[in-house]
């Protein structure tokens, strides 16, 4: 997982340099309003929920397509509590794009639903050091799809459980 966990930062670390562009580059304005409401987003389910965030993005080329967060968690969760964190997270995103007027025409699609966004869960403990074997270690929401996956012993990740939230 720390070797996981490592690569995942260089390749942030990647695309944080590879996104820095000339002086004269200006990113359009709706990259600027997706990256308010993400950050305040994060903010919130910080504070409510204890996910720490470390990572964003999308899909913006011409348009808003899809808005991305990454947290981690630093703990053990349930399957269940895992997939309620999930649709809450979803839902609060969505809420707060959706309810952005200024943001609106800028969308591909309005409203965005589950479809739009992806969210990205570490669970690990404080020292960002593996769970148990056994327990939940990454957990994706990809177009209203929630894939858990937990280590075993013949290969890094596997597949555990796919939920439909939408």
């Amino acid at each position: 997982m720390k070797i996981f966990m490592l690569l995942f930062g260089v390749l942030l670390l990647f695309i944080f340099l590879g996104s820095c562009g000339a002086p004269e580059h200006k990113s359009p304005r709706y990259v600027g309003l997706a990256h308010d409401i993400t950050r305040k987003t994060a903010k919130k389910l910080k504070k409510e929920k204890g996910l720490m965030p470390v990572g964003t993005g999308g899909q913006m080329m011409h348009d808003i397509q899809v808005m991305t967060m990454s947290f981690f968690l630093y703990r053990e969760a349930s399957l269940e509590e895992v997939r309620e964190l999930m649709v809450y997270a979803v839902e609060e995103y969505l809420s707060a794009i959706n309810s952005n007027e200024e943001v609106r025409p800028y969308l591909h699609e309005y409203p965005f639903g589950p479809k739009n966004v992806e969210i990205r869960l570490w669970l690990c403990d404080t020292d960002q050091s593996d769970l148990p074997e056994g327990k939940i270690h990454y957990v994706l929401v990809s177009e209203g799809v929630i894939s858990y996956y937990l280590p075993d012993g013949n290969s890094r990740k596997t597949f555990l459980d796919v939920a439909t939230i939408y």
